[in-house]
């Protein structure tokens, strides 16, 4: 949001009522974080603090349930940057490898053929990839992969950063064809099955209750992310598709605060560091953020450098982040919530940073 939209935003939420809703929390929680919750009006929420050795304090706000899903938008991408940092590790793929020759495709710039498109360029949006109105037609009515590339989804020119759902969807593809699986398979292989995890690209594949998301701006009764519905579509075969995979790994994990939170604990490890080096600058979209492996940089709102991601989608908003160095971080997960931002960074996930990572306070 640029200053004009986000001062008329805040204005217009000043003009909504707000009733305060119950919250349990339990363990290592700031007293003030319900409060905090309430202020950017969100509708129901979990917040899951967690340390080097796992969860270590829970809030929940409103209908949230410890057991709740929720799906996290913008956080899957750093999500499958892990799994694929993990594959990586273990020498099952190369994350600087073409990944042409996996993909029914071509990726590379018209501008810059001779350069080629990597996993590492796909996570760090550096593929020179965007989202055109060609992709934007395939989230309504989904296409081949084939056809939104044939469209307008290069960037003008060649070179430096451009945040792009697209490009970090095409990732989820270009693993399937490395490794001959759906995305699914990898992605319980990889992350989720060894740190005992429950989470899934598909709702349909979960028991027990689901989130819905609502704007809270402007105010409806009806969820923008119907829950229900998405779990009534057909699921698809366990195979790797390529050519129609681009759209999970962009935004479409669901998992619990307490599931999330587990796995940002293990991201705080040493193993992950690599993860974490700068690789772009937001530039000036978001002053305070810089780019590295599907993670965010978050420098200069707190003493320290913090990392993690933001996921913002239907009116929810999300956050995962960390300090590495102090070994704390938190887990939000929201069905709906202010969409305040100047920049990337959200009001509520700027405000849980400074309440529960700021190294002053601490």
């Amino acid at each position: 949001m640029n200053k004009w939209k986000v001062w008329a935003y805040r204005a217009a939420l000043e003009m909504i009522p707000c009733m305060e809703k119950p919250a349990k929390c339990t363990g290592d929680v700031p007293r003030s974080l319900p409060r905090t919750l309430h202020c950017h009006h969100a509708v129901d929420g979990a917040v899951a603090v967690f340390d080097g050795k796992g969860v270590t304090g829970l809030c929940l706000y409103g209908n949230a349930g410890e057991d709740t899903y929720f799906r996290t938008a913008s956080i899957s991408k750093h999500i499958t940057a892990m799994a694929a940092w993990r594959l990586h590790e273990a020498g099952m793929i190369d994350l600087d490898a073409d990944v042409d020759s996996y993909l029914p495709c071509p990726l590379r710039h018209p501008q810059a053929q001779d350069v080629p498109i990597t996993l590492r360029r796909l996570l760090s949006h550096t593929a020179g990839i965007h989202d055109g109105k060609s992709y934007l037609a395939a989230c309504a009515q989904p296409m081949a992969l084939s056809d939104v590339m044939r469209g307008d989804s290069h960037t003008e020119t060649f070179g430096g950063f451009e945040y792009s759902n697209l490009g970090a969807g095409i990732a989820a593809c270009a693993l399937e064809g490395m490794l001959g699986k759906a995305f699914e398979e990898i992605m319980q292989e990889a992350v989720f099955a060894p740190l005992r995890v429950t989470a899934s690209f598909y709702p349909q594949k979960l028991t027990g209750d689901i989130a819905n998301a609502y704007r809270v701006l402007p105010p409806g009764k009806k969820p923008t992310l119907d829950a229900a519905a998405r779990r009534k579509r057909p699921l698809p075969e366990n195979a790797p598709d390529p050519e129609r995979h681009y759209l999970l790994s962009q935004g479409n994990l669901y998992i619990t605060a307490p599931g999330l939170a587990k796995l940002g604990s293990e991201l705080m490890r040493e193993r992950y560091a690599g993860m974490r080096r700068h690789m772009a600058d937001f530039g000036p979209r978001d002053q305070h953020l810089s780019m590295g492996l599907g993670t965010f940089i978050v420098h200069d709102l707190l003493p320290q450098t913090v990392y993690g991601h933001q996921g913002l989608a239907y009116g929810a908003m999300h956050g995962l982040f960390y300090d590495p160095a102090a070994q704390r971080g938190f887990a939000l997960l929201t069905s709906g919530c202010s969409e305040a931002r100047l920049g990337v960074l959200s009001d509520v996930n700027i405000a849980l940073m400074r309440l529960i990572l700021d190294g002053n306070r601490s």
